[in-house]
């Protein structure tokens, strides 16, 4: 169950969906923890039925007469199960953490075997190392033996620190607008930023020219991106629960104000009516 949730969260683009797949792996993590959830239950049992109470002392100070008839019960049972799920997602934000490594670690993966998105970045990356000129105006790198992609080429000659430079930015463009679009309410909280994954990768070019003369491999660079990328995004996690609440506490208070509003509008109705 939970590889189903992770599954389409990653595939999904949908704003909505995000939202729901990731407060199912909330609970689910909750749940899997055995005692917490049964220790949130009755907590949050307790919480909506003084919430409950509380609406029914201001309806009665509003009018000490009015009988409760099928409005309150119904504005009763919203705002009780409101409070219930707001109180379980809040003790849930706990587990923001874990949740969230495994969402990344999810992207990263579906990301190194996502082939279109591979190939269109590799020949992006390809055509801009291409456009490279040095001082004479000639092309940077040299090509010969390196046909383009739709040729069947699968390697970037990145001999020269600027070709290396491009190639590997945009490789990280390209792997941060994946998840701004894959995810988009985790990338609303959360920047997908590289990091420390420039040098890395850099570095990593340098050693592998400074014994080898073969092309750079161009998984290396994906696959260190990937992994840069997600741990920047890890650390971040912290805000999810921040905001988190915020979103919580403020949909749960609209509803509270809207049922409350309701039964006090149908309460100094009944004054009237007396009258």
């Amino acid at each position: 169950m939970e590889q189903f949730f992770l599954q389409k969260l990653i595939q999904s683009n949908s704003l909505l969906t995000d939202v729901i797949m990731i407060l199912f792996q909330l609970v689910i993590e909750m749940k899997s923890t055995g005692k917490y959830i049964y220790l949130c239950i009755p907590i949050a049992v307790l919480i909506s039925t003084f919430v409950v109470w509380l609406i029914r002392i201001i309806v009665k100070n509003i009018n000490n007469e009015y009988e409760f008839g099928i409005g309150f019960t119904i504005g009763s049972l919203c705002s009780f199960f409101t409070t219930f799920i707001a109180v379980i997602l809040l003790f849930s934000l706990q587990f923001t953490n874990p949740v969230v490594k495994v969402v990344v670690k999810g992207w990263a993966v579906a990301l190194m075997n996502n082939s279109e998105w591979r190939d269109k970045t590799f020949r992006d990356a390809y055509e801009n190392v291409a456009e490279l000129k040095n001082n004479a105006g000639r092309q940077l790198e040299n090509f010969s033996g390196y046909p383009h992609p739709d040729q069947g080429g699968n390697t970037i000659p990145t001999t020269s620190e600027k070709a290396q430079l491009v190639a590997t930015n945009t490789y990280l463009v390209a792997a941060e607008n994946n998840f701004n679009k894959t995810m988009p309410f985790l990338s609303w909280i959360l920047t997908a930023k590289s990091g420390t994954a420039e040098s890395d990768i850099l570095n990593d070019m340098k050693k592998h020219f400074a014994t080898r003369q073969s092309s750079y491999l161009v998984e290396d660079v994906y696959k260190i991106a990937g992994d840069r990328i997600s741990k920047e995004l890890l650390e971040q996690s912290g805000r999810i629960k921040i905001i988190g609440s915020i979103i919580f506490f403020s949909i749960w208070l609209l509803v509270q104000f809207v049922i409350v509003g309701f039964i006090s509008w149908a309460a100094l109705r009944n004054i009237k009516e007396k009258f």
